[in-house]
């Protein structure tokens, strides 16, 4: 198998991988306070990758390496409190989307600025890639409130998508130190900025108030109004899912970057919208429009090209 063909399926499985994570982690971020969510998550992924780094016997990076991966950690983090604050609210087709477009902009503006320009093939499948990716945030609806709403978490899908991208280019500066490394401490920073964050701005609570288009979402999973202890629970389990397949989507994209160019990398990766949409259709019963249908099969051919 080519570099490029390894990249191509290292990049859509990570797609895959994050796509879940955001799922479970907009779910969670009903229950639990982002900034805990996040704690939780983050903490229990640190702690998997260190101890399976002293397993494999990796030695630790030099400090430029472990400099990358704490900057990675704290603009992950940052676009993470955003995010899944944003998916929170209620659909995540436009916030996921949006985020995941902005996501694959940054790294390619990166890779032609150091490492030049890709295949014309592979340009016109980033063109295809970043118009199947607007198409699959089309609104759904054109009801004013969920208009405005939808601006609101347009705003947080912008910032959350630049630091995505900061994320994406830093932790593939971080290349050197292994795989395990680099991704432990990038779970430093964003583990630090969630506690630190969380002892400011949460101020002491830890679960939510359900939203009203969140709740109505819920009644497909049968969680409607569980107890305090119950909304803690279950906060506490999709954090930990969240984290598994963060960690997991985290570790192919990096595989990725180790064999092949950065912005087939993230571009491939940054189409995990439609992992997050397929299964908030599939669990949730959201619902999709012609347009979002037409992004879906525009990714297809836009993999094809990239590939």
């Amino acid at each position: 198998m080519s570099a490029t063909a390894t990249t191509t399926v290292l990049g859509l499985s990570a797609a895959i991988i994050w796509g879940a994570a955001d799922f479970s982690g907009g779910l969670g971020a009903r229950y639990l306070r982002v900034y805990w969510l996040l704690a939780i998550s983050h903490a229990s992924s640190l702690v998997a990758l260190v101890l399976l780094a002293d397993l494999l016997h990796q030695p630790l990076p030099d400090a430029r390496i472990l400099t990358y991966g704490l900057i990675s950690g704290v603009a992950g983090g940052i676009a993470l409190l955003v995010f899944y604050y944003a998916l929170s609210l209620g659909s995540m087709g436009t916030t996921a989307a949006v985020t995941g477009l902005l996501t694959a902009a940054l790294p390619v503006g990166f890779s032609l600025a150091t490492i030049g320009a890709p295949s014309h093939r592979q340009i016109a499948g980033f063109v295809l890639a970043a118009g199947a990716i607007w198409l699959i945030s089309s609104p759904s609806s054109s009801n004013q409130q969920v208009v405005e709403d939808q601006r609101k978490k347009l705003a947080l899908a912008v910032i959350s998508g630049i630091g995505f991208g900061i994320f994406l280019i830093a932790l593939r500066e971080a290349n050197g130190g292994g795989l395990l490394w680099p991704l432990a401490a990038s779970r430093v920073g964003s583990l630090v900025l969630a506690i630190v964050g969380g002892l400011i701005l949460s101020r002491g609570q830890f679960i939510v108030e359900a939203q009203p288009q969140a709740t109505s979402q819920l009644q497909n999973l049968g969680a409607i109004q569980p107890t305090i202890r119950k909304r803690w629970m279950i906060g506490i389990g999709l954090a930990l899912i969240a984290s598994a397949f963060d960690t997991g989507g985290n570790f192919f994209f990096v595989a990725a970057t180790r064999i092949g160019r950065l912005d087939v990398a993230s571009v491939l990766s940054s189409l995990y919208p439609a992992s997050t949409i397929l299964l908030a259709v599939w669990l949730l019963k959201e619902r999709t429009n012609r347009r979002q249908a037409l992004g879906m099969t525009a990714a297809l051919v836009a993999v094809a090209l990239i590939s």
